[in-house]
């Protein structure tokens, strides 16, 4: 049995009566604006709701460390000097202000809890889950088209992809995103009812049609192009790499390979296995929630039929895009080498790299102390030899 959602009627009148003391009942207008929204049908149960409650806050907390130490990685150690690490510094940022969006969000609905539809929060929270999403995709966007010119070009990346170009490609987006979705705070209002309630007022028509027009153009640049761009250039960079191992493969190339130092192409392919990774799991990941939302946006009333099946599938794809931004340091584990490496430096060799510096200084102060010792006696042999003369 399917449930319709209609916020055409989210106000129940716009008339309100009342008693005065004489006993007459007295009726006045009251705006739409002045009128608290209507609780919408109550939806079928959610299948996911016990999953839901618990799976997202941990899997939240799991990625905001997660990408703090990713981010602490590519900003603090020596991956820190190609361009490509500046995108994904980046990517993290935004994967943990996503992450906290959701959990402010969970934490409201399925903890009763009252965070994200106060006055200011509410606004702010649904800024952070337009904007966010945004960044993360077209900074992973940026981190194929850096790779894809290091494998097609690879003697020119350095001319082309430097770091300074990396820090404005990544300011210049996080302004355009700024500016891009101011226009969700103005939408979304904290209606102060038991419960409170973060809404949009679909009963006035000019709101609803402005949040329509411009949430299915939001669909077009946050959806469409970025995973065009990833899914085209991603096979192009897969195919390249694969040639170069097959030519790699010869008896006479790998004779020749021996004797000659790794070139800049050589270091660009060992990375490509990442990137590949990387962007699979992404689309893979997100491609299910994106085109659950395009179906909805598509619609012409712009109103999805409720049932427990689209509660769970709908539930389902929002936590496979969630989990993509919470597992990132997982993929770089198992694809990347040298950020093991470096973090396993920073998570397990801060106590030995401070013993070893307690015993360096006391090895040099013990140096120290021996070398004025034998200057001392050196002074003292002087002098008793000159009396002896």
């Amino acid at each position: 049995m399917s449930l319709e959602m209609e916020p055409d009627t989210v106000f129940i009148s716009s008339a309100v009566t009342f008693s005065n003391e004489t006993g007459t009942n007295i009726t006045t207008l009251t705006s739409p604006e002045q009128m608290p929204p209507m609780m919408p049908p109550q939806p079928p149960t959610d299948p996911l709701l016990e999953f839901k409650k618990y799976a997202l806050i941990i899997t939240n907390i799991i990625g905001i460390l997660g990408n703090f130490l990713v981010f602490y990685v590519f900003t603090r150690t020596k991956l820190k000097r190609p361009s490509t690490s500046r995108y994904l510094a980046a990517t993290a940022i935004a994967d943990s202000g996503y992450l906290m969006t959701v959990m402010l969000v969970s934490m409201t609905q399925h903890n009763n809890m009252r965070i994200q539809n106060r006055v200011g929060m509410c606004q702010l929270v649904q800024f952070g889950q337009h904007a966010f999403p945004f960044l993360i995709r077209w900074y992973l966007t940026a981190v194929v088209v850096d790779k894809y010119i290091g494998v097609m070009w690879p003697r020119k990346k350095s001319k082309m992809c430097t770091v300074f170009r990396a820090k404005c490609v990544i300011i210049s987006l996080a302004i355009m995103a700024i500016v891009c979705y101011l226009y969700v705070t103005w939408f979304f209002v904290s209606y102060d009812i038991e419960p409170p309630v973060c809404s949009i007022n679909w009963a006035d028509k000019r709101v609803k049609d402005s949040w329509t027009i411009l949430t299915r153009m939001d669909a077009i640049v946050n959806f469409v192009f970025p995973y065009i761009i990833m899914f085209s250039l991603t096979c192009l960079i897969a195919y390249r790499s694969w040639q170069y191992h097959q030519h790699s493969m010869s008896a006479g190339e790998r004779f020749l390979r021996r004797r000659r130092v790794t070139t800049p192409e050589d270091k660009e392919f060992k990375t490509t296995p990442l990137l590949i990774l990387l962007v699979s799991f992404s689309l893979l990941l997100c491609i299910p929630n994106s085109t659950s939302r395009l179906r909805e946006l598509s619609s012409s009333d712009f109103r999805p039929q409720i049932t427990e099946t689209t509660l769970m599938i709908n539930g389902l794809f929002f936590y496979f895009e969630v989990l993509n931004s919470a597992i990132r340091i997982f993929i770089y584990i198992l694809a990347s080498n040298s950020f093991t490496r470096q973090l396993g430096k920073i998570l397990f060799c801060t106590h030995r790299c401070k013993k070893k510096k307690s015993d360096n200084r006391e090895l040099q102060s013990c140096h120290q102390t021996s070398i004025d010792g034998n200057t001392s006696n050196v002074k003292t042999v002087g002098t008793s030899t000159e009396g002896i003369v």
